[in-house]
């Protein structure tokens, strides 16, 4: 599920950077690292359709607030919209995929879940969004501990925005 951006961060008012702007740029895994995104696992992207690489990994600027992340990255935003949309939904969204049998891409799934207070799973990402060649699902961490962490797309707009700031 897409869920559209509207409104302004906090940090950047005057920028959107959902706003078409960054479609040509080209991301790789040493752009994350050089805004402290730390990175637990590479995904096997064989049945990923184009993906060139996929990861799962924590970010925050505060450590202490760290959220996870799955970013798959393809050879272009293009390549990304025409290969990766069907994926990312399946993933993303209160009703998204979290059984491996039922799931189309299969790695990383156990990742993908996380546990409500009954001991059911739920998905991590509610949310996704395709900047330049990444897509990256966008978690919400049901938290009052981490500011705005129930909004997922909050949440990666404050990655990518410092990806922006670092990497420019």
């Amino acid at each position: 599920m897409l869920i559209s951006c509207s409104g302004d961060s906090d940090k950047n008012s005057d920028i959107d950077i959902f706003d078409g702007s960054y479609n040509s740029s080209i991301f790789s895994k040493d752009s994350f690292e050089n805004i402290g995104f730390k990175f637990s696992k590479e995904y096997n992207v064989t049945e990923l359709n184009n993906a060139e690489s996929a990861y799962y990994g924590f970010w925050a600027e505060d450590s202490f607030e760290r959220l996870s992340y799955e970013l798959r990255f393809y050879p272009s935003n293009e390549i990304a919209k025409s290969s990766g949309v069907f994926f990312a939904e399946e993933a993303t969204g209160e009703d998204a995929i979290i059984k491996k049998a039922d799931a189309t891409w299969k790695e990383g799934i156990k990742d993908r879940s996380g546990v409500t207070f009954s001991g059911s799973p739920m998905p991590k990402y509610l949310g996704y969004v395709i900047f330049g060649n990444v897509i990256v699902l966008c978690p919400s961490e049901k938290s009052t501990a981490v500011t705005g962490a129930w909004d997922p797309i909050e949440n990666c707009r404050n990655l990518l925005s410092k990806l922006i700031l670092v990497n420019e």
